[in-house]
């Protein structure tokens, strides 16, 4: 069990006691008229006492760059009737919570506008290609920093503002070739030119040193606001979240993220299991409202829906946040108020189980800045196709009812010895102290998987010998009187001590006409005290894309043949997931359902409604019989034994998400 520890400057700040809060922006541009105008101090009360949000969050700059509020310092927008801010300021002060300002950093279109020589340039490559459009991101050694924190500045004076909730950032990034970026990218490395893509010298130090532009542009402003009013907090969107997975260097008071308005639930999952493990408070936001696509069709989702999506950030001890428009006018949409008020109470049913809770490790995914960087090229903050393994690897897990922490392999060397179980998928450029780790990790006792690329650093211990690289194809898996395809790249090894679980077949058929190969797909072998398992293809990635339920047997009995102890086992449908934590000694066993009872696709992207799942069997092995088993929040009784250092318990139904209460 890892405790969390607090930011770099010390301070306890009110977002380290939050558990559920709003979000409101407008984004105000040139066209908009009549801003603020419906918007009074009783009007918010009475929307906010239906919710009783522990914070707000409003707007106040978005990404067109105008200011929602008559500011002195930026660019007003031209259609202000009434200084909505001053309202939401008097509003949250009466209800005595943070009031958090939304504000945009890195893209700002009005700024630009203003002052071209502000605005990120792009290469020659891109203007050639017609790859460049029109820039609305800034350059990182721009005067654009110094004019936000006058702006923040303002904010903090004029409105004795709690926070920043800073939009457009680390996501809104890319490499920027002025003149001024490229001589201090010389001066620093030596380098003739800035690069303009991989097949030129430098290319990753360029992107580190643009990453590393990005960070000192957050500590500037952070420090800025921070010296003005120390308990003012500074978020930066997605900063050190998985489109970000470095060590912790900006002084950012928590974490936090918005999820994409369609298909939550994958980014839920997935960097919340991140965010949990960086040593911060974090939080993450849900959109109140959805689209067939297009994103000016906004239909606000069932309560249904966001609270499954607040399951997912509550089963791993966040706070949960949701996202809904105002009118242009400023006035809050009534009915959507009540909507979110049943939201809420979801939530505060279940904080007493869920808030300041910790892991109870299971497994360990690692997520290596090394690969993903190297993945993502020029993007590389835009949580794309190199999370992908990651994502794979995680949903193979939690389908087969293992609960999943992720870290960075710096930050996972500390905590290995914690974890039964632990997955390496598809990455290359892990660290050497790493790898070295692990190997020792194995040798003590420990159970590792590693697949697709990352097999190469960990031959010896696999037992295997790397023949060949097989070039991209589909190939099939059988598991058991069936098959299973598998497409990509595979890494074609000659077993030496490890033991053949799954090799491929370039058939389809189980019988006598089954065209077996002796390229193994799988192996395990014995190392030391520990055992682990290769998989020489890019197995998760393809997982991610289709989440075959075959395949996922296939990647099931990999993980079970690692034998790991201490892992719970749950028997229910692969949708059911389970996340054990632990608070004031006592184990708490979140189960959530990720079922939907309408069809879900691009033309029916709402979940109407959950269906109810049961009865769910999970076995937990523990030291000693417990005092009591019960179910929260529900309290309903359950059926559970406890002998020879397992505790067996029978739920009968989970409709949304219970917590099994083990003391």
């Amino acid at each position: 069990m890892h405790n969390e520890k607090k930011g770099d400057n010390g301070v306890r700040n009110w977002h380290d006691g939050v558990f559920f809060g709003l979000h409101f922006d407008i984004h105000a541009n040139a066209a908009d008229q009549h801003l603020g105008r419906d918007v009074t101090v009783d009007h918010l009360l009475e929307q906010f006492q239906k919710i009783r949000p522990d914070f707000v969050q409003c707007d106040c700059k978005g990404h067109p760059g105008y200011a929602s509020y008559p500011t002195k310092v930026g660019v007003p927008a031209p259609g202000i009737e009434k200084d909505a801010l001053r309202v939401w300021r008097e509003a949250t002060k009466r209800l005595g919570i943070p009031l958090v300002m939304h504000f945009s950093g890195v893209w700002d279109q009005a700024a630009v506008e203003r002052h071209p020589e502000w605005a990120r340039v792009p290469s020659e490559r891109e203007r050639a290609s017609g790859e460049a459009r029109r820039e609305v991101s800034t350059c990182p050694l721009s005067p654009y920093t110094e004019y936000m924190i006058a702006q923040m500045l303002e904010l903090v004076r004029e409105y004795d503002v709690d926070g920043f909730w800073v939009d457009g950032e680390n996501w809104a990034t890319r490499p920027c070739y002025c003149e001024r970026c490229t001589q201090r990218f010389c001066a620093e490395t030596g380098a003739q030119a800035a690069p303009m893509g991989e097949d030129e010298p430098h290319w990753d130090e360029w992107l580190a040193f643009t990453r590393k532009l990005f960070v000192e542009h957050v500590k500037t402003y952070a420090d800025a606001v921070h010296a003005a009013k120390p308990s003012c907090t500074i978020c930066s969107n997605w900063m050190y979240t998985i489109r970000q997975p470095d060590a912790i260097a900006a002084p950012v008071d928590y974490l936090s993220g918005d999820f994409s308005w369609i298909w939550s639930l994958d980014s839920a999952l997935l960097e919340s299991r991140f965010m949990a493990n960086r040593g911060l408070k974090w939080d993450l936001m849900a959109w109140g409202f959805t689209s067939d696509g297009p994103m000016d069709r906004w239909e606000f989702k069932s309560a249904q829906a966001l609270c499954q999506e607040a399951a997912v950030v509550l089963s791993m001890g966040g706070a949960f946040m949701v996202y809904d428009t105002p009118n242009r006018t400023g006035n809050l949409i009534a009915w959507h108020m009540d909507e979110l008020a049943e939201v809420a109470r979801f939530c505060r049913a279940r904080q007493a189980y869920s808030q300041d809770t910790v892991s109870h490790p299971q497994a360990l995914v690692l997520h290596a800045p090394e690969h993903y960087y190297k993945a993502m090229g020029a993007d590389f903050f835009s949580g794309g196709h190199g999370k992908n393994a990651v994502a794979g690897a995680v949903h193979a897990l939690m389908d087969n009812h293992i609960s999943v922490d992720i870290m960075n392999p710096t930050d996972a060397v500390a905590h290995l010895g914690e974890y039964p179980l632990v997955v390496v998928p598809e990455q290359e450029g892990l660290p050497e102290n790493a790898v070295a780790q692990l190997r020792t990790y194995v040798e003590n006792g420990g159970r590792l998987l590693v697949s697709g690329a990352a097999t190469k650093a960990f031959e010896e211990i696999l037992g295997v010998k790397a023949r060949e690289e097989l070039p991209d194809a589909v190939f099939y898996v059988r598991i058991g009187q069936e098959t299973t395809a598998v497409a990509g790249p595979r890494i074609q090894v000659e077993p030496v001590s490890a033991r053949v679980l799954f090799a491929c077949q370039n058939s389809r058929d189980t019988d006598a006409f089954a065209e077996n190969t002796d390229i193994a797909l799988a192996t395990v072998n014995g190392c030391g005290k520990g055992r682990v398992v290769g998989l020489y293809a890019d197995a998760f990635t393809y997982y991610h894309k289709g989440h075959y339920p075959r395949l996922r047997a296939v990647l099931g009995q990999c993980f079970a043949a690692l034998e790991a102890q201490g892992l719970l086992s749950v028997e229910a449908p692969a949708y059911l997931y389970i996340t054990p934590r632990e608070k004031d000694g006592k184990l708490l066993i979140h189960l959530f359902n990720l079922a939907s009872e309408n069809p879900l696709s691009p033309e029916r992207p709402i979940v109407e409604s959950v269906p109810q799942v049961g009865p769910v069997r999970v076995a937990c092995p523990l030291a000693k019989k417990p005092r009591s088993v019960s179910l929260a929040p529900s309290f309903e009784p359950v059926d559970w034994t406890y002998a020879n250092g397992m505790l067996r318990v029978c739920v009968e139904r989970v409709h949304i998400h219970e917590i099994l209460v083990v003391e």
